[in-house]
């Protein structure tokens, strides 16, 4: 199904995926210095992505789907930790340690099916 639409169409996807995903996680964890580095993370990241799908024959409106349904997978699955990390951050610019505080095993459970069934999901949407 996506295979068949215009590239232009699967690069803004990626575009908006990344901007969505930025602007969601930088509010989440307001550091100057992550809300600067993890776009450029992601886009490096992405472009990565691409430049090993070529060389392994799958082809661009794959790639483009897989990085935006990842980006859409992650952001998803770190909705449940937001207020942990606004807790976190609270605690360390008070100078407080942050060691003992732990990521609930049903946030990771939640973070990792979300990412794996949005790939799942945006790959059967490229077949």
């Amino acid at each position: 199904m996506l295979a068949s639409v215009p590239i232009g169409w699967l690069w803004l996807l990626a575009a908006a995926s990344t901007a969505l995903s930025s602007f969601l996680l930088g509010r989440w964890i307001p550091l100057r210095k992550f809300r600067i580095a993890y776009p450029v993370i992601m886009v490096v990241g992405g472009a990565v992505l691409i430049v090993v799908c070529r060389l392994k024959d799958i082809d661009l409106n794959g790639a483009l789907v897989m990085y935006s349904s990842a980006h859409i997978g992650l952001t998803l699955g770190l909705l449940p930790q937001r207020k942990l990390f606004k807790e976190v951050l609270e605690r360390w610019r008070r100078g407080e340690p942050t060691n003992h505080i732990k990521i609930p095993r049903r946030h990771q459970v939640f973070l990792a099916v979300s990412v794996v069934a949005v790939l799942l999901a945006g790959f059967a949407l490229t077949r």
